[in-house]
């Protein structure tokens, strides 16, 4: 039998995999208790006997992950570097956030290591591709951090528990599709994390075929990094447009099955001279579809070296009044983290520098 990794495996399979190891199956939801509180380490799992503990040791990947560093920025997020634990391959490593509020506490997951779509914009981007992470190393992130959690918790006024999860990281998610599938499904699952898909939002540069899958599939919270409608410029910010360009999101974005109350999200970084004018503006208001889509307006998050810079807060708050007068739903995100890099788009590990 091929066992999983902990992180992915579920109660039937670890159930089946002790019985065949002449192991008491009972175990199985022992151990499986310890990992969805976000505890992969065997030794603090104190109520599973040491024997137990040396089988699964031996045969079953128990960390997909090692946490390398954390970095606190003054607003509570946390930024955490994490290396893959990967037999035979140079190690790979990712970027997670916590990005912790009130009322809520959010995981800004990574897909891959490193990106392939190259939007000059972004400093993920930069960093060279250097591969898909799994399942497992997907939903192990959220793990690391119910752990950290309950080591480090949070300040009174910040909410101590992972209540949402973005695949906002590192990468495209959909160009990891199977595998940020079944995370999805772990995410949800009710012998797992029990996380409602109202929970979960990912976010796609606009994979068109590979966004109807996810509608079919797991339709979770869809939000697409837009940054111009117009293909022209949008080819440039968003190459990945040359392939799927705005006619065909459209038509995807039309179709794609929304919850109750529910809007796609429309991300639209603000840069200067670049997406911010009177025609960028016209043609963003003729994109939208104000009954299915909301516009998220993000400051640009610089970075060392980055031949861009944001428009000025004037800009992108006036830009948001006039979609606003033509009836468009829009927000200014609030900018988190950025003194740690942790903010939107500035996600490179330090690996990554090399």
């Amino acid at each position: 039998m091929n066992i999983p990794s902990l992180a992915s495996i579920s109660l039937t399979e670890l159930q089946d995999w002790m019985k065949a190891q002449g192991l008491p199956a009972f175990r199985a939801k022992q151990v499986l208790d310890w990992r969805n509180k976000g505890l992969l380490d065997l030794d603090a799992m104190k109520n599973i006997p040491k024997q137990v503990k040396e089988v699964l040791a031996e045969h079953i990947q128990v960390q997909p992950l090692t946490l390398v560093s954390k970095q606190k920025s003054e607003d509570g997020t946390r930024k955490y570097l994490f290396a893959l634990n990967r037999e035979n391959q140079s190690l790979k490593h990712i970027e997670s956030v916590l990005i912790p509020e009130k009322e809520r506490g959010t995981v800004c997951i990574s897909s891959q290591a490193g990106c392939v779509l190259d939007c000059p914009f972004c400093h993920t981007g930069t960093q060279k591709f250097e591969g898909n992470l799994s399942a497992a190393e997907i939903v192990a992130q959220v793990l690391a951090v119910k752990a950290d959690l309950l080591d480090d918790p949070m300040l009174p006024e910040l909410h101590n528990q992972v209540t949402h999860i973005v695949y906002m990281g590192m990468g495209e998610p959909l160009a990891n599709e199977m595998e940020v599938f079944d995370s999805l499904n772990l995410l949800m699952a009710e012998d797992y994390l029990k996380l409602s898909r109202r929970r979960i939002t990912l976010s796609t540069s606009g994979l068109v075929t590979q966004i109807e899958r996810l509608g079919q599939d797991s339709p979770v919270n869809l939000a697409i990094s837009l940054h111009s409608a117009i293909n022209e410029k949008r080819n440039i910010l968003v190459p990945i447009n040359q392939k799927h360009d705005l006619s065909k999101l459209r038509k995807s974005l039309n179709t794609y099955p929304l919850a109750k109350a529910r809007h796609i999200t429309l991300e639209y970084v603000m840069l200067a001279g670049e997406n911010d004018g009177q025609e960028d503006l016209d043609a963003l208001v003729q994109f939208v579809n104000p009954e299915r889509e909301r516009v998220n307006l993000i400051r640009f998050n610089t970075y060392p070296g980055s031949a861009y810079q944001g428009s000025s807060t004037n800009v992108t708050n006036e830009f948001a009044k006039s979609l606003i007068s033509k009836g468009i739903r829009a927000t200014v995100r609030r900018s988190r983290g950025d003194d740690i890099m942790a903010a939107c788009g500035q996600l490179k590990t330090a690996k990554g520098h090399s």
